[in-house]
């Protein structure tokens, strides 16, 4: 059994210690007589050896219960290397040893242990940074957010001014996955403010609070704290990982012109204001103006975006990454020739397989499957070779993937996309075309197949494949959530809610099947109190989920509570606008007499989605007729 790096360094820390010489006895005094002075220097060397040896006794049994505590460790009994950890930093003062309880605690599950040898940690060592870092995450991972403001305190204090600016521009990370972000801003805030204006930490202080203003939906004040930031001295010390130090402000506004979008038009105005003069720049990144142009696609503003892509490339006509997004919009666009003129230039530019995620959702067929910018623009000139129903063409764009593996998840999507375009049995054929050599394979066709089965609304057929591949497959939660979803539309309650409980079972951190579950309860009117339960443990899993906040909107509308639902629904909308949602948000707003921005929002959601049959059934049951 080896000892941890962490246990060798402190067993030699503790070794000096014990080793160390005895003091020697001082020098006597030249007024002093031999005679006089003996029996006091005797006393004195025999108290001097006696506190030496109580070190050296002291040290060597907190070196022990350091390395029992850490082979404890190792044997996975946490809570005996617990206890040896701390009594052995009782007995030596070493805060490392404190720290390194603490880590196992945390490790254990135990964050109140984790508290306890934090807090005997700042006794000792009450301006300790480091010390007081740990206070402050064990309260956040406790949930006590209200006691997090002295911890946040204490630790910029007593940091280096290195340390400060990158706790400073951390705080909102840490504060992240916290449920309630108004709970969190008024904990951190009052403890920003005193950093806000001063010259070496404005900059980011401003940032940060602009961001944790953005996530508790305090979109007016986000604007004021980026004007702040931008008239504040830039420091040199790079904070973020692509934009330079200058664009994070523009970067923030970007995220708010996303949201406040369709709560707050004219904050969401303003951001895009701030955002333009930051790309008009003449030193502006390529990276800030393509995630302006990203932006500008999320919201279906096509044109827009183009736009901002053409002057892109009109000042760096090389970057190919800009000609692959430019690409994929003219395609978005049904522009075929200028898709086909982007993607090729792309192909003839780029010198490595970047990675490069696709817009929106990953393909709902390949969750677990992500393509290089390569492979992108090979399926999207496969999908215009399909779009002129030429197949062949459509072939050899695929056969230019070099890896098996890729290759076939690109035939995936391809089959995706053919599904997409009405074409199930071309779909169907490309899939069953797929090796199926393994249990894996096969249940990844079968995934495939039920999805192009109920798309084409068959959906007998695809409970049936899935079945079929989780007979040998039974534990494969895919398969189990993707029969449960069909079960449902079937109108096969036990059968649904039997595979969705196993996927919990199974996965017990599936946010999808827990919301899934809950939603299908709040649709059906049933155990309203243990569906909200549900989706609530799926928004802790999945916090910022459109598609969770939409199912905890609609479970508070169920339930009666109108306001709280219309604050969800909002939210839903803001970070994932589609048009169930939209649906959802709409009757809410109806039902609190606001029908003008109920309609408003119907409206919006045909612009996303005209054909929703949630949404124009909602509509219809109001006497909404779909503007011309």
């Amino acid at each position: 059994m080896r000892l941890s790096p962490f246990a060798l360094s402190l067993a030699l820390g503790l070794a000096t210690l014990s080793s160390q010489p005895v003091a020697a006895a001082p020098a006597r005094p030249a007024a002093l007589s031999p005679e006089s002075s003996s029996t006091k220097i005797d006393a004195s060397r025999r108290i001097s050896e006696e506190a030496a040896l109580d070190t050296i006794i002291l040290n060597s049994t907190a070196l022990y219960d350091a390395l029992v505590g850490e082979l404890y460790y190792q044997r996975r009994e946490p809570g005996k290397s617990y206890a040896y950890l701390m009594e052995a930093a009782r007995r030596s003062g070493d805060v490392r040893l404190y720290a390194r309880a603490a880590e196992v605690a945390i490790q254990a599950r135990s964050p109140d242990a984790a508290l306890r040898a934090v807090q005997a940690w700042q006794k000792l060592k009450p301006s300790d940074s480091e010390a007081s870092n740990y206070h402050l995450q064990i309260l956040l991972l406790l949930g006590r957010i209200d006691q997090t403001s002295e911890p946040l305190s204490q630790a910029l204090a007593n940091a280096t001014p290195e340390r400060r600016l990158k706790l400073i521009h951390a705080t909102p990370v840490l504060y992240g996955e916290i449920h309630n972000q108004e709970l969190a801003l008024r904990a951190v805030e009052p403890v920003l403010r005193k950093w806000a204006n001063q010259p070496d930490t404005a900059f980011v202080t401003n940032i940060s609070l602009a961001r944790m203003q953005l996530l508790a939906r305090q979109y007016a004040q986000v604007m004021e704290s980026l004007e702040r930031a931008r008239a504040a001295s830039v420091p040199s010390e790079r904070l973020g990982t692509v934009l330079p130090n200058h664009e994070l402000p523009a970067l923030v506004a970007l995220d708010l012109m996303r949201l406040a979008r369709t709560g707050s038009p004219y904050v969401a105005s303003h951001a895009e204001d701030f955002v333009r003069q930051a790309v008009r720049q003449p030193n502006a990144s390529q990276e800030l103006r393509i995630s302006y142009a990203k932006v500008l696609i999320e919201s279906r503003r096509y044109d827009d975006s183009l736009t901002q892509l053409h002057d892109l490339l009109r000042t760096h006509p090389d970057y190919a990454m800009g000609w692959l997004l430019q690409g994929g919009v003219q395609l978005q666009n049904k522009q075929y020739k200028a898709a086909e003129t982007s993607l090729q230039r792309y192909l003839k530019l780029r010198t490595t397989e970047d990675s490069v995620t696709p817009q929106g959702e990953a393909p709902s067929l390949l969750g677990m499957v992500s393509a290089g910018s390569d492979v992108q623009a090979y399926l999207m000139l496969a999908e215009i070779a399909d779009q002129r129903n030429d197949a062949t063409a459509a072939a050899n764009w695929l056969k230019r993937i070099q890896s098996p593996t890729a290759r076939n998840a690109a035939i995936l999507q391809r089959a995706e996309s053919l599904n997409n375009q009405g074409k199930a049995e071309q779909a169907l054929q490309l899939v069953n075309a797929l090796p199926g050599d393994s249990v894996k394979e096969r249940s990844l066709k079968a995934l495939v197949q039920g999805q192009i089965l109920e798309t084409a609304g068959k959906l007998a057929p695809a409970a049936k494949t899935l079945s079929t591949a989780l007979a040998e497959d039974a534990d494969n939660a895919e398969l189990l959530y993707a029969r449960g979803m069909i079960r449902e539309r079937l109108g096969e309650k036990a059968g649904a809610e039997a595979d969705l409980r196993k996927v919990i079972a199974l996965n017990p951190d599936t946010p999808a099947a827990y919301n899934a579950l809950g939603y299908s309860l709040v649709e059906r009117g049933e155990r309203l109190e243990e569906a909200r339960k549900l989706i609530a443990r799926a928004l802790e899993l999945m916090p910022n989920s459109g598609a969770v906040q939409d199912s905890m909107g609609w479970a508070e509308y169920k339930l009666g509570r109108h306001k709280e639902a219309r604050r969800w629904l909002e939210m839903a909308f803001d970070n994932e606008p589609n048009a169930e949602i939209a649906a959802h948000l709409g009757e809410v707003l109806w039902k609190l007499g606001e029908q003008d921005k109920a309609r408003s929002i119907w409206q919006e959601g045909l612009k996303l989605d005209a054909k929703d049959k949630v949404l124009l059934r909602t509509m219809q049951e109001f006497g909404v007729k779909p503007a011309p």
